[in-house]
């Protein structure tokens, strides 16, 4: 009974040594409630949210430093969910770590004050995301969290053996179980899988790489070790063999078509489109594919906001947020899919809200980003598990 006394007291002594820090602004969007509250008075206590509390009569807890963010709007950190920050070093390159280039550093830390808190790294060469998210998880590093997925696994000669160097190749299904089990034991956060497409789609008649027998295959090992499956699809055939085969995520979906959008939402599988980069890259089709998002949108296919930042540049993720609203997307669906909505794809409910017991991750603007969702594209605070980053 003493022990456990002295335990609890212990533990409690630790919990309120940690330090306090109360975030104070004009506004704060309550993103699961879908309005904006004045005056919010957000309490910080080590890398959580102790409380959060409206009004100007809020009593600071002793000890509490302040940040009086003045008329800014407080928002929660954003979440990309389709990005690749790093890349197996080249011959020559400069590196801060060991696997990790003076390049990818500084592509995190851009991503990171550009207000994205959390990523989800959808492949890399030789293990550099992994890497890379264990340096920033480790405080060597300034970045995002990162979800990475090691390289992607594919069919010779499809996207992920050209992108990834043919890393995680495999032509049968107990091939690719055989190459999950070994991506997973690697350290992956999540499993990547191309299906059928290139970089950028180039028509609606793609063939699929993948049988749905071999999605399966890779879908099953992933679930038994707890983890999700994002599909590179382009085609229909492409997407529609991802859907089958039990993926959690199409990454891009360039053509998808209402018959295939259907089926995405009766089984509640999520479009991660990547658009800005349609625009940056001149796609020849890209109108085509746009009026297809917005078609699948309509019908209720689940959205989720990821940019596929290093075919775009690193930092200009919120351009993402100006294309889902200019198709038809609104400010605050736009910005759910990429804080509450991006949370739970990511499988993590300590991200994605403002909220007590959520992690310390908060963005600030300087304007209503439901009024002008451009705002997001200037952010003027980032704070990340409770530290704010530098300026």
């Amino acid at each position: 009974m003493i022990r456990a006394f002295i335990l609890c007291a212990a533990t409690t002594i630790a919990a309120f040594g940690q330090p306090l820090t109360v975030i104070r602004a004009k506004a704060m969007l309550d993103v699961r409630a879908g309005v904006m509250r004045e005056h919010p008075n957000v309490l910080v206590r080590g890398d959580r949210i102790a409380s959060v509390s409206f009004g100007t009569k809020f009593k600071l807890p002793a000890g509490a430093k302040v940040i009086d963010l003045g008329d800014a709007v407080l928002l929660p950190g954003l979440i990309d969910a389709h990005v690749h920050l790093a890349w197996a070093p080249a011959d020559g390159d400069e590196l801060v770590k060991p696997g990790i280039n003076k390049q990818a550093a500084n592509d995190a830390r851009a991503t990171l004050r550009a207000g994205f808190t959390t990523v989800r790294d959808l492949g890399s060469t030789k293990h550099a995301d992994l890497l890379l998210r264990d340096a920033i998880a480790r405080g060597e590093l300034e970045g995002p969290r990162i979800l990475a997925a090691g390289p992607g696994l594919g069919a010779p000669g499809g996207a992920c053996d050209v992108v990834f160097g043919g890393e995680a190749v495999a032509t049968d299904a107990a091939g690719f179980a055989k190459r999950t089990e070994e991506v997973i034991a690697a350290g992956a956060d999540v499993v990547k899988v191309c299906t059928g497409g290139g970089v950028v789609a180039a028509g609606p008649n793609a063939k699929a790489d993948l049988t749905v027998e071999q999605v399966q295959a890779i879908v099953d090992v992933a679930r038994k070790h707890g983890l999700k499956v994002a599909a590179h699809a382009q085609g229909e055939k492409a997407i529609e063999v991802a859907v089958d085969g039990g993926v959690a995520s199409i990454e891009h979906g360039g053509f998808i078509t209402p018959r295939v959008a259907e089926k995405m939402r009766s089984k509640n599988v999520v479009l991660v489109p990547t658009l800005y980069r349609l625009t940056l890259r001149n796609a020849p089709t890209r109108e085509t594919q746009e009026k297809m998002f917005a078609d699948a949108m309509k019908a209720g296919v689940p959205i989720v906001l990821g940019t596929d930042a290093t075919v775009i540049p690193h930092g200009e993720n919120a351009h993402e947020f100006a294309v889902l609203v200019r198709l038809g997307m609104s400010p605050l669906d736009a910005i759910r899919a990429a804080t509450t909505n991006a949370a739970k794809l990511l499988g993590r409910d300590d991200i994605g809200e403002i909220a007590k017991s959520k992690r310390a991750d908060l963005i600030a603007v300087s304007g209503d980003p439901l009024r002008d969702i451009t705002t997001l594209e200037h952010v003027t605070f980032v704070m990340k598990d409770g530290k704010r980053t530098a300026d």
